[in-house]
């Protein structure tokens, strides 16, 4: 960060010519952060010393600054500006007259801490899959509470503090300062991101190179120029994101509770910030049909994938048996196109937490020691904070000449402003308890327009308080809930409506 007074200069050759050191201070090894308190001027870092003085070497920083005093770190002194000193001397408090009271407040207007309205992301080369997930992040509260409130400190973070370690000793010292620059830890890029997107007052819109470079490092299979499927991306970043600031322990009390249910003890479970947010559990139960033996297992979710083309097939069939059985009784004169129903999001939930049978071939029975008939069923015991649905639009088709080619699955499924997940966990909510924990309000929508994942472009939908805005990569537009709720859903996220439920 530039300084205006940062003058090469005798005594304090930080600010400038005739900058001299202050009668010192206090200072010992004990700790007297009550006494005064500093902020650093290119970070948020605040405290006294010898916090400042860790900070400092820690960051390269250089000045902190009180009420009344600079502290120089490369001095390890108090110093002032005589320039500046008089200046303040020189400017004195009066009261306010009449004339100036209406000059003042003809002339003033508010100005909010932080950047109230939207911005868009520069598309940086087939990015937009980038982009539209980005855009749901940096405009979800919990989510900017984190990156906004130092959740993951940038200039102590262990992974973008070290240059890259390969072939380092041939490095000079201006490629590793532009290694340093270009971050390869996912958090840190992500938090640039949000600092560039909601607290910098810019019309131009934002761009993520930093977050984009350290994602090409750690996602190697989603690295180049091209497009990505968004979903992909959004499971892949998490994940790295995940392990950015992993912790782990033993969950006691889960493992009591499926001890309870005969599921296996968990050894370790991560958690951090994202793994709390972003990350569910699935049980799924096999009966088998000859024993009625039950094995349970649980796993981890980051999104629910449904079936998008099998509720399609269902609304044609039932719509051709609807034409049909029109026919049988002597109406063919009044024959219509047939009207396919809208398969809603709720119709998909059902599907994908009802049983399904399993053929002798596909499940062996360890009670019966043999291979049987079975059913299964997958329903949610933990949901996350941020809940992301998948609508699975893409797939492979069969030509005549047997050559498979990728496909997309095109039309609307009608999706829900409000959703209530509790009928499709495994434990509903029973008579006067409180249904609040199982509901989620829709904060984003990721639309994708184009033949198959391979191509086309994402633009997402998103909810800033009660307001929706389209963000079309760097373009930015006002929208309505109704023009929302007509699009071709791809991704959607809720949020958890009361996180002090979960």
């Amino acid at each position: 960060m530039a300084l205006s007074m940062h003058m090469p200069a005798a005594g304090c050759e930080h600010m400038n010519n005739d900058a001299i050191s202050r009668i010192r201070k206090f200072r010992s090894k004990h700790n007297h952060e009550d006494l005064v308190q500093y902020t650093c001027l290119e970070c948020p870092a605040a405290g006294g010393f010898p916090t400042l003085d860790q900070h400092f070497s820690d960051s390269q920083h250089e000045f902190a600054v009180s009420q009344k005093s600079v502290y120089c770190g490369r001095c390890n002194d108090l110093v002032y500006d005589p320039t500046l000193l008089s200046n303040s001397k020189k400017r004195k408090l009066t009261e306010a007259n009449d004339e100036d009271d209406s000059y003042l407040t003809a002339n003033t207007s508010q100005r909010p801490c932080g950047r109230s309205g939207v911005r868009g992301l520069f598309n940086l080369g087939e990015t937009c899959y980038m982009n539209a997930v980005l855009q749901m992040m940096v405009h979800n509260t919990l989510l900017a509470s984190y990156f906004l409130g130092m959740g993951h400190p940038t200039h102590t973070c262990p992974i973008s503090k070290e240059p890259d370690k390969k072939n380092n000793d041939s490095d000079s010292e201006d490629e590793d300062e532009e290694k340093k620059e270009q971050q390869t830890c996912v958090a840190c890029g992500m938090t640039e991101v949000f600092s560039d997107v909601t607290m910098v007052d810019q019309p131009l819109p934002a761009h993520a190179v930093n977050l984009l470079f350290a994602s090409w490092k750690n996602i190697p299979q989603m690295s180049g120029k091209g497009q990505q499927d968004a979903q992909e991306w959004f499971m892949c970043i998490i994940d790295r994101l995940h392990e950015a600031v992993a912790h782990y322990k033993t969950p006691e009390k889960t493992n009591s509770a499926n001890a309870a249910n005969g599921i296996p003890a968990i050894e370790k479970q991560c958690v951090c910030f994202f793994h709390k947010v972003f990350y569910g559990r699935y049980n799924s139960q096999i009966t088998c049909d000859t024993c009625h033996t039950v094995s349970s297992r649980e796993d981890e979710f980051s999104s629910i994938s449904l079936d998008f083309k099998k509720q399609v097939k269902k609304k044609k069939k039932a719509a051709k048996d609807a034409a049909n059985a029109a026919a049988g009784e002597g109406k063919e004169k009044d024959k219509e196109p047939l009207k396919i129903a809208i398969p809603s999001l709720h119709e998909c939930l059902r599907s994908f937490t009802a049983p399904e049978p399993l053929s002798p071939e596909q499940y062996n029975c360890q009670e019966c020691n043999d291979r049987r008939s079975a059913s299964k069923q997958t329903r949610i015991r933990k949901l996350p904070a941020i809940l992301c649905v998948h609508v699975k639009r893409f797939g492979m088709k069969q030509l005549g000449t047997g050559v498979y080619v990728p496909e997309k699955y095109e039309g609307r499924l009608d999706f829900n402003l409000h959703l209530d997940m509790a009928p499709y966990t495994t434990r509903p909510p029973t008579n006067g308890e409180d249904k609040e924990k199982y509901m989620y309000d829709l904060d984003c929508v990721v639309v994708h327009q184009g033949e198959h994942a391979q191509n086309g472009h994402y633009f997402a939908f998103c909810r800033q308080d009660t307001k929706w805005f389209r963000f079309d990569d760097e373009i930015v537009s006002a929208t309505t809930t109704e023009d929302v709720m007509r699009q071709e859903a791809y991704l959607l996220f809720y949020s958890l409506r009361s996180l002090d439920k979960m």
